[in-house]
């Protein structure tokens, strides 16, 4: 059967209107798009009338899902079984990218999330997550390697131990082994295929899936599957994909209550939000609330209803740096820990800007890409910018729009080469010290700041 997508989902629910309609459904991709897209499917089944019996995908049995599934029920109507969040499909070929969900997750100060990800990593790994000896971030290099398929992080692993306690979520202590019992996946493979009853439905939904599972082609052949995945790169073509989804997700709000909002009130909301449909489609509603009785959501109403976002407080910090405004540098990085943002994370951003800034001031250095000190946008971009450009080598950090690349140009002729290579053992210093020392995370972050600022007091740097 062929795999649907985001642009064939409402065939599919033609069709499951017209009386077309498998025993199973695999939703894979973004967790909201899949909760969306399930929900729309089971509007199309349960028409007529139904239920929907919700499963938790981290704490499901999956011998008593299938028991459910071939049950026949004494109601009429429609029975859909959804298991949110299914690990039928996971295998250690997936563990790094539940590895990197874990980790956003962390940045972005939603543990829930993240010891979610974690513990699917090692329930994926083979490694039982409720088990307390089983700390990912305590195995030893090569352990992790075996069990999850990708090398071990550096240092800083500390968190983990700390999330799978503060977890409550799975306190039930781990299940006696069974080694008759079989295989999940081949329990539900072969209760599909004998049959269950035909007001029965399974509805599975999975971020994540390793395509190569004997499960997962046989719901592929057997089956349905709506991949709902969304290329989470950088990339012009990833970035593109990333904006129709949301604008699909905006578009959807503003029609039922309305509305309509200009193209540049468009792009400031997803500048601010950022790829994240559940948090587009909240903000929406919001602003589109405070507009009241106005037909059209302007900029101002934005502006009113959204606040800046993780990605915009920290370019603040950044900017104020490059400003060399102490007073704001630190006020800023006060509040983004006030507002949950992780101090490593922080660092991770001073560490970005700082190797940045670097760059454009070594290529100031060299002579046959003619940047001069106070030299004009104008000359910058039809002299200078087409010389950088032929070095493929700083293709991606030279991709940005021509005035932005002025613009760090100027702010790094502010600041000598052996001042920035000195913030570097500065941050790598401090990192350290947040990971290994009892020393307040706001005191360490205050004082990077401090010295990277004050540096000019303490020598005369040269260029």
């Amino acid at each position: 059967m062929p795999v649907y997508d985001r642009n064939t989902l409402k065939t599919l629910i033609k069709e499951i209107k017209a009386g077309t309609f498998s025993s199973a459904y695999l939703l894979t991709g973004d967790r909201y798009l899949c909760r969306q897209a399930a929900d729309q499917i089971s509007r199309a089944l349960c028409s007529p009338g139904g239920t929907v019996h919700p499963i938790d995908g981290d704490t499901e049995d999956g011998n008593a899902t299938v028991a459910k599934l071939r049950n026949f029920s004494l109601l009429p109507d429609r029975q859909i079984f959804q298991v949110n969040g299914s690990r039928l499909f996971h295998s250690e070929k997936i563990a790094r990218s539940l590895w990197n969900r874990a980790v956003k997750a962390m940045d972005n100060n939603r543990p829930e999330r993240a010891v979610a990800h974690l513990r699917a990593m090692m329930e994926a790994g083979g490694l039982d997550s409720r088990d307390p000896g089983n700390d990912p971030g305590g195995l030893s290099a090569a352990a992790w390697k075996k069990h999850f398929g990708f090398a071990k992080p550096g240092s800083g692993l500390g968190w983990t131990e700390q999330l799978l306690k503060a977890d409550t979520s799975h306190t039930s202590p781990p299940p006696a082994p069974s080694p008759t019992a079989e295989d999940h996946g081949e329990i539900l493979q072969k209760a599909l295929t004998t049959g269950i009853p035909e007001n029965n439905t399974l509805l599975l939904l999975a971020e994540e899936v390793d395509k190569r599972k004997k499960l997962y082609k046989f719901f592929k052949k057997e089956q349905t599957v709506i991949d709902l995945g969304v290329d989470s790169g950088s990339g012009f073509q990833a970035k593109k994909e990333q904006r129709s989804v949301l604008r699909e997700q905006v578009n959807t709000i503003l029609e039922d209550m309305g509305k309509s909002m200009a193209p540049d009130v468009y792009e400031q909301l997803f500048e601010r939000v950022g790829f994240h449909p559940v948090a587009v489609v909240m903000e929406t509603e919001k602003v589109a609330l405070y507009a009241g009785d106005k037909q059209q959501i302007t900029l101002a109403d934005l502006n009113a209803v959204v606040g800046r976002t993780r990605q915009e407080a920290l370019f603040e910090l950044t900017h104020a740096l490059g400003e060399k405004n102490l007073k704001d540098a630190l006020l800023l990085s006060t509040r983004l820990r006030e507002n949950g943002i992780h101090e490593l994370a922080v660092v991770a951003t001073l560490r970005n800007f700082t190797r940045s800034l670097l760059l454009f001031r070594s290529l100031q250095e060299q002579e046959q890409y003619g940047i001069r000190p106070n030299i004009s946008h104008r000359f910058f971009q039809e002299q200078c910018l087409p010389n950088l450009k032929r070095n493929e080598r700083w293709k991606k950090e030279l991709s940005g729009h021509p005035y932005a690349l002025y613009m760090r140009f100027t702010t790094a002729s502010l600041f000598p080469l052996a001042r920035l290579r000195s913030w570097l053992r500065m941050i790598l210093d401090a990192e350290r010290r947040l990971k290994g020392s009892p020393v307040y995370s706001d005191t360490v972050l205050h004082h990077l700041i401090l010295s990277m600022l004050t540096i000019e007091d303490k020598g005369n740097l040269q260029n």
